[in-house]
């Protein structure tokens, strides 16, 4: 009896990531005006159409018909599934993976709302499969995802406040007060709500409040490494990794690209930071 982890493609997964470590992927959409994009298209392709864009794209979230072949293909098997979606509170995405557990009646699909998105999700997809691959099961994995979520910490420095105001998340004249003081805000995915912590006045000073906001210590889970992303172009995160190398010394990190649905909100040249917080 195998166990699959199941997500969506928020997580950034490539297919060939995704099929070496045994996880399950449904794709979600990105749609600008009438034409649909699958959201693994290529993330620079991506950010050239979102530059030209007039209006915001939308994304879809995944319905039931979507995670229920995976889950009876689980229960055919006799495997055991963990799903693992992106935040409820930012799709109906794990609303429609709730449903399709209802619909295929099999007792061994365990749906934990992440909470997160994009590297948050990741972090947390990885931190599943590292607890399969010592031989837990689903349960345990499951109550484990539960405890952990939310000690995930993600810090982004946004480059231009022009696409938070395109989505409706600032108002105009803040917008253009902020672009004009080269005001870079840092936002935070926190127990699934998305926020402003802090902010900066030019790339230094919006790296140094980000690093201030992470603490007196890097004090991260051992067993995950510190995640870095970017959108479009990486000088701010490579920015962001040198300066909290300084800070905090070295430690284990890897790099990612950051994929449509935040990219949509953030637009490019964003640094994210994102760890498991160790438990206290």
């Amino acid at each position: 009896m195998a166990i699959y982890i199941l997500t969506d493609s928020t997580a950034d997964f490539t297919p060939e990531e995704a099929e070496r470590r045994r996880i399950w992927v449904v794709p979600l959409k990105v749609q600008f005006g009438e034409e649909e994009f699958p959201n693994v298209l290529d993330h620079a392709a991506f950010f050239r159409r979102l530059a030209e864009a007039k209006e915001l794209p939308t994304t879809s979230q995944a319905v039931p018909d979507d995670f229920l072949p995976y889950f009876e293909r689980a229960k055919e098997r006799g495997d055991s599934v963990i799903c693992l979606p992106m935040a409820a509170s930012l799709s109906g995405t794990c609303q429609s993976a709730l449903i399709a557990r209802d619909m295929c009646g099999y007792g061994d699909i365990h749906v934990v709302d992440s909470t997160q998105t994009v590297l948050g999700l990741r972090l947390l997809i990885d931190l599943a499969c590292l607890l399969r691959d010592q031989g837990q099961d689903a349960p345990a994995i499951a109550a484990e995802l539960e405890r952990a979520k939310g000690r995930v910490k993600l810090l982004a420095v946004v480059d231009t406040l022009k696409y938070l105001h395109k989505g409706g998340r600032l108002p105009a004249a803040v917008s253009i007060a902020g672009e004009l003081l080269k005001v870079k805000p840092i936002i935070t995915l926190k127990d699934g709500q998305l926020g402003l912590a802090g902010k900066g006045v030019g790339a230094k000073g919006s790296l140094a409040a980000l690093v201030k906001l992470v603490g007196e210590e890097l004090a991260f889970d051992q067993r995950l490494s510190v995640y870095y992303g970017y959108t479009a172009h990486d000088e701010l995160c490579q920015s962001l990794m040198a300066l909290t190398r300084e800070t905090f010394g070295p430690h284990p990190s890897e790099v990612h690209p950051v994929g449509a649905v935040i990219g949509t909100h953030v637009g490019p040249g964003a640094a994210v930071m994102v760890y498991l917080e160790r438990e206290k």
